[in-house]
């Protein structure tokens, strides 16, 4: 275990007791976070009501309440760590934990674990994040003997690097496609084809919902490359099949009344983009690497 948790000893444990401390007060390096001491803990010879417990949370302080991630590109899941240490004058129990999702699960070293004054540890854990994409909150509930605290792990999620798509993993994302046109807004897909494009317009909005699959280096070989069309088109042909993408094909319904993932202003600022001059102009070599279809 780092020690680096360990630095809340610059404070003397007198004033932690009785109160000394301001409410959230600063700590030096990342030291323990120490909860608000709102109400006064027992003292040491008090017995605790059970119809009171929940007014002494305050025993255990906390590295952090918040375990902040970013997991790389690939992983299938993270860890995940708090540490802690009981500053009151009595031993602690913790006697379990529960957690907002299956997904996620979180460790003691032993239940129950007693926690002698002064003493301390670390409530370890796992988060998978199998078919997760953006960013992800689980919390972490921890029931003791002088109450519960709220945990939270937070997940950052990179989105995978397309460049990395096996031939074998584009084959199989074609034929959900070819089976259900949506289905490139939903699950795993939506790292690739949902998230990048939120609040964009225009040109950055064309990157990233419809350059990833009609520039790309590999794409499919029904995708046109939008530029080398050979009919003309204008404003409303770009607006139709933005809105409405084609029945039986690969192209989706980008409109979100369709189930698509586009308001009206950001089907509208596409359109216009894909009508501008900037669009038609000839573009350098500049091959986007291959995406999900």
């Amino acid at each position: 275990m780092s020690s680096g948790w360990f630095r809340w000893g610059w404070l003397p444990l007198a004033a932690l007791l009785t109160g000394g401390l301001s409410a959230q007060a600063p700590t030096p390096s990342g030291g323990l976070e120490i909860n608000a001491f709102q109400r006064a803990l027992p003292a040491p010879g008090d017995t605790v009501p059970a119809t009171a417990r929940l007014q002494y949370p305050q025993a255990l302080a906390w590295d952090t309440q918040t375990r902040e991630i970013h997991a790389k590109d690939g992983e299938q899941s993270v860890d995940f760590r708090f540490a802690l240490t009981n500053v009151w004058t009595k031993a602690v129990t913790i006697t379990g934990t529960k957690t907002s999702c299956g997904c996620t699960v979180a460790r003691l070293p032993e239940t129950p674990w007693v926690i002698q004054p002064g003493q301390g540890g670390e409530i370890s854990g796992t988060m998978n994040l199998l078919g997760k994409a953006g960013t992800l909150v689980k919390t972490v509930t921890v029931s003791t003997d002088v109450g519960s605290i709220l945990l939270n792990v937070k997940v950052h999620i990179a989105p995978p690097d397309p460049s990395r798509m096996r031939a074998a993993d584009r084959q199989r994302n074609l034929a959900v496609a070819a089976a259900d046109r949506q289905a490139v807004f939903r699950g795993e897909c939506a790292s690739c084809h949902v998230a990048p494009t939120v609040g964009k317009k225009g040109a950055e909005l064309y990157a990233t919902a419809c350059g990833i699959c009609h520039d790309a280096e590999n794409k499919a070989t029904m995708v046109p490359a939008l530029r080398e069309l050979k009919h003309p088109t204008d404003r409303a042909f770009w607006m139709q099949w933005i809105r409405n993408g084609k029945a039986n094909s690969l192209m989706p319904a980008f409109d979100l009344k369709q189930g698509g993932i586009l308001d009206e202003d950001q089907m509208a600022s596409l359109a216009d983009h894909l009508d501008s001059a900037a669009f038609k102009a000839p573009q350098s070599p500049t091959p986007t690497k291959a995406a999900r279809p």
